[in-house]
C-alpha cells in the first residue's frame, strides 16, 4: 500500500491537487479545474488515479483521513512547500517587464547601439521568464498573460514610432507573386511568446482567449480583404501556438479553420485584383 501512495505523489500534479484540496478542505471540479490551470482530460486522469486518497460529496471533492495524514507527511518532510507568492509570480512579472521593455526599444530605432541594449535585455527576460516557467511552479495573473497574446506581435506599433507596414511581425506581400516577409525585431518576441509561454495559459480562460483571437484575426480579415498588399500572418502563429498544448485544439479549431480560410481568400483575392 505504501508503493502504491509513493507512486501516486510521484507526480507533481497529483502533489499540487493534494496540496490544493488539503489548504481549501473541499473543492468543486470546476474550481480544481481553473485554479490550477488543467485540461479537463489532464484533471480526470489525475483524479482517478487519486481515488484511494479523496472522497467526494456531491460537486465537492474533498481528501479523505489517508490523502489528509499523506499530504501531512509531505509537508513535515519540506516536500513541496507553499512557495512565496513572489517566486510564483517571477515567470510573468518578467514576461510583463520584457513587453515594457519592448515597448521602449520600438522608440529608439534612431539610436540604434541604445536600442540594441534594451531590445536584449527584452528578450533576455524573455527566455528567462519561458525557463522559469517550466521549472518552477507557476501561477497567478493567468488572464493577464492570455492578454499580453494580443500586445507583443504589435510592441513597437504602440510606441507610435514605427509605420504600421513594418510592424507586423509576420506577413503576405502580394504582388504579381506571393513573398514572404518578416520583421524580425517583432517577429522574435512574439514567436518566444506564443510558443514557449503562452500555450502554459491559454487554457485557463477560453473565452478570453477566444475574444482577443477573434480581435487579431478581425484586424487581418480587414487587411486581407482590401487594396493593400500585405496580409498579416499574427493569428496563423496564434493558432500554431495551439498546437504546443495539445488539449487545446478542439477548443480553437473553428478558429484556426477560419484563420486559414482568411489567409488563403485573402490572397486568391489580391491575386485577382491585380491580375484584372
Amino acid at each position: 500500500m505504501e508503493d502504491n501512495f509513493t507512486r501516486i505523489v510521484k507526480d507533481k500534479t497529483r502533489r499540487e491537487i493534494l496540496i490544493y484540496l488539503y489548504n481549501k478542505n473541499k473543492a468543486t471540479y470546476s474550481d480544481i479545474l481553473h485554479d490550477l490551470n488543467l485540461s479537463t482530460g489532464k484533471l480526470n486522469y489525475h483524479l482517478k488515479i487519486l481515488q484511494p486518497l479523496i472522497s467526494k460529496e456531491g460537486e465537492y471533492y474533498m481528501l479523505n483521513e489517508k490523502g489528509r495524514q499523506l499530504v501531512e507527511i509531505m509537508l513535515s518532510l519540506g516536500d513541496n512547500k507553499r512557495e512565496s507568492e513572489y517566486t510564483k509570480y517571477i515567470s510573468q512579472f518578467l514576461a510583463i517587464i520584457s513587453l515594457i521593455f519592448l515597448f521602449i526599444a520600438g522608440g529608439l530605432l534612431s539610436h540604434i547601439h541604445i536600442f540594441y541594449t534594451i531590445y536584449s535585455i527584452s528578450i533576455i527576460l524573455l527566455l528567462v521568464s519561458a525557463f522559469f516557467l517550466y521549472t518552477k511552479e507557476v501561477k497567478g495573473l493567468e488572464n493577464t498573460m492570455i492578454f499580453l497574446t494580443i500586445l507583443f506581435p504589435y510592441a513597437f506599433y504602440l510606441n507610435g514610432h514605427i509605420f504600421v507596414y513594418s510592424v507586423l511581425p509576420a506577413y503576405l506581400i502580394v504582388t504579381s507573386s506571393v513573398r514572404i516577409n518578416y520583421y524580425i525585431y517583432e517577429l522574435i518576441p512574439t514567436l518566444i511568446y506564443y510558443f514557449g509561454i503562452l500555450p502554459k495559459f491559454m487554457n485557463y480562460n477560453e473565452k478570453l482567449m477566444i475574444t482577443l483571437w477573434t480581435i487579431i484575426l478581425g484586424i487581418d480579415t480587414l487587411l486581407s480583404f482590401s487594396y493593400s498588399y500585405l496580409i498579416d500572418l499574427t493569428p496563423l502563429l496564434l493558432g500554431l501556438s495551439t498546437i504546443i498544448s495539445r488539449e487545446s485544439i478542439q477548443s480553437y479549431k473553428i478558429l484556426f479553420i477560419l484563420t486559414l480560410a482568411v489567409i488563403m481568400g485573402g490572397t486568391l483575392f489580391k491575386m485577382i485584383i491585380i491580375k484584372s
